[in-house]
């Protein structure tokens, strides 16, 4: 998802069986993802510009692309998405065909030089910095802020840890006892934490807001907050 590696975890990468099967994985161990995009296409609608680009960084397969475009029908907007998995570009490309979308579909790292973001009314992180470094992460945050409008706004979604010990544990807990609702075993959900240790990389809410305010972001909220995940919207 991250577009600067295709990270490898425990063996495993976003290979052509994984991408095809990643949608239905994301939704078993993100709670609330389908109203948590409904609700990114929907705050959306007070930035998206005719005549401006929109990025999604970290693309996947497309998700977002799809849901934005269905819901600003009327609206002139070039999309575009940046991922560094071959295969998952390869199936957002396909997704868009299968929806009669038109967006530029990019394999290759959102902070190498030559990729530019720039006239943009919109820009994307839906559960993408959290497996970034987090000196990359602050290098990502200029780039994004740089190239926004003013006005313009940047959507994050993160897996988050808590802000104190005791939350930390109380979150994760409760988010162990969602996957298994969800229909996951306890060995699949232990597999799952172990298999991203080093790998995902959360910052606390307060972390990742002051992160923002550091790049350039004074106005900043809270969109959705689900124990350990969190939408935050900052606007230049």
């Amino acid at each position: 998802m991250y577009g600067v590696v295709i990270f490898l975890v425990s063996g495993w990468k976003f290979d052509q069986d994984v991408t095809k099967t990643f949608d239905s994985h994301v939704r078993e161990h993100v709670p609330l993802y389908d109203e948590i995009h409904k609700l990114i296409s929907s705050t959306s609608q007070w930035f998206i510009e005719d005549y401006t680009n929109v990025y999604d960084i970290g693309t996947s397969t497309g998700e977002f692309l799809k849901n934005i475009k269905r819901s600003s029908p009327n609206k002139l907007f070039n999309l575009i998405g940046i991922d560094s998995s071959k295969e998952m570009v390869e199936q957002a490309k396909v997704n868009m065909g299968k929806n009669n979308i038109d967006a530029n579909i990019i394999e290759g790292d959102v902070l190498d030089d030559s990729f530019e973001i720039k006239n943009a009314s919109l820009v994307t992180s839906i559960l993408t910095n959290q497996f970034i470094s987090i000196h990359k992460r602050k290098v990502l945050l200029n780039k994004v802020y740089r190239g926004l409008n003013k006005g313009s706004a940047y959507i994050i979604v993160e897996k988050i840890k808590g802000n104190n010990p005791f939350f930390n544990e109380m979150w994760i807990e409760l988010y162990h006892e969602k996957k298994i609702e969800n229909g996951l075993n306890e060995k699949q959900v232990m597999d799952k934490s172990r298999a991203i240790r080093g790998i995902l990389k959360p910052l606390s809410l307060n972390e990742n807001l002051k992160m923002l305010h550091q790049a350039g972001f004074k106005d900043t909220d809270v969109f959705f907050k689900w124990c350990n995940f969190v939408g935050i919207i900052a606007v230049k």
